[in-house]
């Protein structure tokens, strides 16, 4: 079993000598290495396993932004941090895109070192870097061209409306995830946890997403050449929608948040093999895992908070009992079931009747009064009406 190994890339030795001592107290944990270049870092990765890359985002010759996009390639069992002090847009939207984690430089020892320990986490396990391959090859989720015409329409308005925006985006789910994953870092101006879009989209502001969009197009194009896969992919989009609609009134107050996001997201995993940049040729296509352990993954390395990314991961795991509430698990889970017998039903699950009916029997959906499987049914019918 080896140590994590994490390397650290700035053309400025001076920055790469105050990491290196505000992180001595890790040395006997990590494999550390300190180099000043794009191109050593490269050499390095080509005969050294590597676990975690942290880079400055402005240096000459290669910067940042483009070592990252190479180890994407070629290593994407790496976990990118991009680790920089300039945040203007245009720089910042390049990170966004190769970057799985953002820290402001400066950084504080324990903030980088509390970081690297939640990427390493799980890696010496042979299926946990297997895992990390498939998830980490994913730079951007797909969107459908209709959704981001949707998106682009909203935005092109003459007085454009916030409203209408939102809900866009909420309904182009991969753009949804990769601004979720933006607004919570403290890179992109945030200082606390992000658990809706509504909130994303005004934390970044209306200008980075359209900066966002406006990166290669070919980022959000869904390799999809099969009329069934797209049949069944929209099939997928509309049980999220829909789901995250129900699950809003299932959740306690405080849950509802996080619920409603891990509906959305909860098939990223089904996403992440039609993105662009898991078809390059450079990294291969990783090899065939569970769906909701790719989604799972790719929420942690994207920094989501973790009832978000354990809901999305335990989705399909029954639980008999839920003694305190719910939880973000439960509502989700929940939510999932009622829409079985929807026209916004989860094409990869079937009917879990008995389950269900314990799930109806909790005294946190006892007490709403509510005739759910009713509710479920209009909520599938709105979203199916939003979504024509």
């Amino acid at each position: 079993m080896r140590k994590p190994a994490v390397l650290f890339v700035d053309d400025e030795a001076s920055i790469l000598d105050g990491i290196r001592r505000s992180l001595r107290g890790r040395r006997h944990d990590w494999d550390m290495e300190f180099l000043t270049s794009g191109a050593a870092a490269l050499e390095h990765l080509s005969h050294t396993p590597c676990d975690v890359v942290v880079s400055d985002m402005r240096m000459p010759g290669m910067d940042g932004a483009e070592l990252l996009a190479h180890i994407c390639r070629r290593h994407p069992g790496v976990a990118r941090v991009v680790l920089s002090g300039h945040t203007e847009r245009e720089a910042a939207v390049r990170a966004s895109v190769v970057g799985h984690r953002f820290l402001n430089k400066p950084c504080e020892g324990d903030a980088l070192s509390e970081l690297v320990e939640q990427l390493t986490s799980g890696m010496d396990d042979p299926c946990g870097a297997e895992l990390r391959r498939n998830a980490g090859s994913v730079r951007c989720l797909p969107v459908l061209p209709e959704q981001m015409q949707r998106v682009a329409a909203s935005l092109a308005a003459p007085d454009i409306e916030l409203g209408a925006v939102i809900e866009a985006v909420v309904n182009s789910i991969g753009l949804a995830a990769k601004l979720l994953q933006l607004a919570n870092s403290s890179f992109f101006g945030s200082s606390q946890r992000v658990t809706s879009v509504t909130h994303a989209v005004t934390s970044l502001g209306l200008p980075t997403l359209q900066a966002l969009i406006a990166t290669d197009p070919g980022l959000w194009a869904a390799d999809i050449t099969d009329p069934a896969e797209l049949t069944q992919l929209t099939a997928v989009w509309r049980h999220s929608i829909a789901s995250a609609r129900l699950v809003r009134e299932l959740a306690s107050p405080g849950n509802a948040p996080y619920s409603e996001v891990a509906a959305l997201l909860q098939d990223v995993g089904r996403l992440a093999p039609l993105s662009a940049s898991w078809r390059e040729e450079d990294a291969g296509r990783p090899a065939a895992v569970h769906s909701d352990q790719v989604g799972a993954d790719l929420l942690h390395l994207w920094g989501l908070p973790r009832p978000i990314v354990v809901a999305v991961a335990e989705r399909y795991l029954p639980k008999d009992d839920y003694p305190y509430g719910l939880g973000v698990s439960g509502a989700l889970r929940a939510a999932n079931l009622l829409l079985q017998g929807t026209e916004c039903a989860d094409p990869y699950d079937t009917t879990h009747e008995s389950e269900l009916g314990r799930l109806l029997a909790h005294p946190q959906l006892v007490a709403a009064d509510c005739d759910w499987r009713l509710r479920a049914q209009r909520v599938a019918a709105e979203a199916a009406e939003a979504l024509a």
